[in-house]
């Protein structure tokens, strides 16, 4: 009889932990390098002020999952391990020809070279090998995950060179270890995030080989979020709920009056030190739409120029069939009309 009881109320135990993790429609989001990607500081903005999410573990619940770039995400999202995906036009052309997902972009995540703003620069080491882009035939050159944004964007300057993949050694690596690698001359060409710009130009000992926005010919929309046509279907209201308060969120991080705050809530998610992140959410950044607004344009000019230059297997005309931009628009209009 008192084994019974035991069970019995390790079963309630466990039905209430779940219910109490249950809060509104759960909502995982892919991510690959914070700051850039706010999806983590989101989850810690929502604990520190939840007047800004107010509808945060109600109508949903976000959790950021960590991935090592976008193209990882693709099988993610396919099997619904993840509910939004921080694509690259190049990945997300891959989701709809490859793996057949029936996908849409809902909002933007980052845009790279608008001017004024960051361009994402290759490096390579001033007394090294590599003195032109031609010299990168037969190099090892650091890459954060084939077909990711910073990757197709390498590629897309080297193809323009009459470089092909064949011609150089491709190695994997996260973004925080690409400067000690080619500090240990593990690596000739590193792709390089703002956070670690600084350490860059105090070692003094490295050039910009070219830029993303030069490879890639202009400013580009670096990483859109992208949901399943099925999952927007069915929870379209607790949708728009999730973007007003993500609108709130990334307008808040924008604004200089949080600043102070909002590198402390990135410092803590990312555990790097203040020097790596006082460019954060400053024209040094990545350009980031208040609106959450991605530039479709620029990502369909990616995807048609990657094609000809043999980086995608097939062409993919984004809007309108993989475009569903009306849950921002509504929820803009929410935060908005509020004011």
């Amino acid at each position: 009889m008192m084994r019974s009881f035991a069970l019995a109320s390790i079963f309630v135990a466990c039905v209430s932990i779940a219910a109490a993790r249950a809060d509104g429609t759960p909502i995982r989001i892919g991510w690959a390098q914070a700051p850039g990607h706010l999806a983590p500081l989101f989850d810690v903005l929502a604990v520190k002020h939840p007047e800004i999410m107010p509808h945060q573990r109600k109508s949903y619940d976000a959790a950021a999952i960590h991935f090592g770039g976008s193209t990882p995400q693709i099988q993610a999202i396919a099997v619904k391990e993840i509910e939004i995906a921080a694509f690259a036009p190049s990945s997300l052309t891959l989701a709809i020809t490859n793996a057949q997902l029936d996908v849409r972009i809902v909002s933007d995540v980052e845009q790279d070279g608008l001017p004024g703003h960051y361009d994402e620069p290759f490096i390579v080491r001033i007394d090294g090998p590599i003195r032109t882009i031609d010299d990168v035939k037969g190099k090892r050159v650091a890459t954060n995950a084939i077909g990711s944004a910073s990757d197709n964007a390498m590629r897309m300057g080297l193809r323009k060179r009459g470089i092909q993949d064949k011609d150089f050694t491709t190695v994997e690596a996260d973004f925080v270890n690409m400067v000690p690698m080619i500090e240990a001359d593990k690596v000739d060409l590193v792709a390089l995030m703002p956070q670690f710009i600084h350490r860059v130009d105090e070692i003094g000992k490295y050039r910009t080989l070219f830029t993303a926005s030069q490879a890639r010919g202009g400013p580009a929309q670096t990483v859109v979020w992208v949901m399943r046509a099925d999952f927007i279907k069915e929870h379209r209201p607790e949708l728009v709920d999730f973007f007003e308060d993500h609108i709130r969120a990334v307008r808040w991080f924008l604004d200089p009056a949080n600043r102070e705050e909002a590198v402390a809530i990135a410092m803590q998610v990312t555990k790097q030190p203040r020097a790596d992140l006082d460019y954060a959410f400053t024209d040094a950044d990545f350009y980031r739409s208040p609106d959450l607004v991605p530039d479709i344009a620029a990502a369909q000019r990616e995807i048609d120029e990657s094609v000809k230059l043999g980086l995608l297997p097939k062409d993919v005309t984004l809007s309108p069939a993989y475009v569903d931009l009306s849950l921002v628009a509504e929820a803009k209009k929410r935060v908005d009309g509020a004011k």
